[in-house]
């Protein structure tokens, strides 16, 4: 296979992960967002929903670094949670220009927490 060609792979296996932060952004930009009338039931269902989005964000940018072996073994896991756990904070700061919205450091918190499920699942803790 030719360089170029790899490279057009590596690329293009990005896409997904590409779509779910427009997803994650896209979601972040509507005034209000749907829950419980009950606020424990709305604390849990959104605090959840950071966890999932953000663990599914994760492994979408996981994937193409494990497969084409993107940089040392070792640090694998760890650029894609420093791309993702960045995102969460500018998802965070994109929030305070959002009526109706907030950012919330505990927030990337819990986007964090989804994205360690994925490590402490692949390192075989979980």
């Amino acid at each position: 296979m030719s360089k170029n060609k790899n490279y057009f792979r590596i690329i293009i296996s990005f896409l997904p992960a590409l779509i779910w932060a427009a997803l994650i952004y896209y979601l972040s930009d509507q005034q209000v967002l749907p829950g419980f009338r009950l606020n424990l039931g709305d604390f849990l269902f959104k605090k959840s929903a950071h966890v999932f989005v953000y663990a599914i964000l994760y492994l979408l940018l996981l994937l193409p670094f494990q497969y084409f072996s993107i940089g040392k073994e070792k640090y694998r896991w760890l650029t894609p949670l420093i791309i993702a756990v960045s995102y969460a904070f500018f998802d965070e700061f994109h929030q305070s220009f959002t009526p109706g919205r907030n950012p919330s450091l505990r927030d990337v918190g819990f986007d964090t927490l989804g994205c360690s499920l994925i490590i402490f699942k692949k390192l075989g803790y979980i």
